[in-house]
């Protein structure tokens, strides 16, 4: 070997033994954080609604003829079915016997014959007999329970991706009874901005009464998240909500989330890979773009 190699060599040793002096100085100076290796999971996106519980339906009878009430055959709270006679009017009986002779239609009969439209119970309870009644007094109510109906309002963000096969969930009572969308409003309402949506569900055993409160939750899009705590949260240059995490080459990149659900032990945000280093102690210090450490 010439003395030129040699001293090449040498020169080599140096620069090298340099360069390892100056990483080391440099990666002793880097900002030191903890970091979690987090892997998202695949959920339902879902929104909740607080409302009541009504019943399916409900309506007043009302008189289409001028007479007097002969005798009251179902009393307020009863449970009658469809077709039964609910208050006898005076002129009941010779209606009758004209139908029955086809001298008069069974349209004519119904007017006087003041039958329960459906199965359901009988509410009002104020008419007493020897009242009379007129053309268009109510005359009794009636509610079907058999069914109940859950009403509420979505906004335009939360209508998105929703239509009638969409799984719903109803809580009451401490209940979870799965629902069906009935009903989802094509307009908007004018003053609050909100679409009406109608979920219903059997009540077949009548244990669910009208009025309860309850909420609806409704099942979105499959959506991926991350379960993470509140504390990792981090503001972005232009104040957007997100998160620190860090790159193969343990670099900090400020990410913007989308928070799904918030609790007081925890968030479910969606926004990231499906795989993430996220920051969990010292994010505060770091921005992105910087070399860090890990512990």
């Amino acid at each position: 070997m010439t003395p030129y190699n040699n001293i090449i060599k040498q020169l080599l040793i140096i620069i090298g033994l340099v360069f390892l002096s100056i990483n080391t100085l440099y990666s002793e100076n880097l900002f030191k954080v903890k970091s979690l290796i987090s892997l998202a999971t695949e959920i339902n996106k879902t929104v909740s609604i607080s409302s009541t519980s009504e019943a399916y339906r409900k309506i007043e009878v009302k008189s289409e003829v001028t007479s007097k009430i002969e005798k009251i055959l179902k009393k307020k709270g009863s449970f009658v079915d469809k077709g039964q006679i609910v208050i006898k009017l005076e002129e009941f009986d010779s209606y009758k016997k004209l139908f029955e002779n086809d001298l008069i239609s069974k349209n004519e009969f119904n007017k006087i014959a003041l039958m329960a439209p459906f199965n359901g119970i009988i509410l009002d309870g104020h008419k007493i007999e020897g009242e009379l009644v007129t053309p268009g007094s109510s005359v009794y109510e009636i509610i079907d329970l058999s069914k109940i109906k859950i009403v509420g309002y979505l906004n335009e963000n939360e209508i998105k991706g929703i239509n009638i096969k969409n799984k719903v969930e109803v809580s009451i009572l401490d209940k979870i009874i799965e629902g069906t969308i009935d009903y989802i409003s094509p307009i908007a309402d004018y003053n609050t901005k909100t679409f009406e949506i109608s979920v219903i569900f059997d009540n077949l055993d009548l244990s669910i009464r009208d009025g309860l409160s309850a909420e609806l939750k409704i099942y979105k899009e499959k959506i991926k998240v991350h379960q993470i705590s509140p504390s990792v949260l981090s503001l972005g240059d232009d104040g957007d909500i997100g998160i620190k995490v860090l790159n193969q080459n343990n670099e900090v990149i400020f990410k913007e989330i989308v928070i799904i659900e918030d609790t007081s032990d925890y968030m479910l945000i969606s926004g990231l890979e499906d795989k993430e280093n996220i920051i969990t102690i010292g994010q505060q210090y770091v921005s992105s773009g910087d070399k860090v450490e890990t512990e």
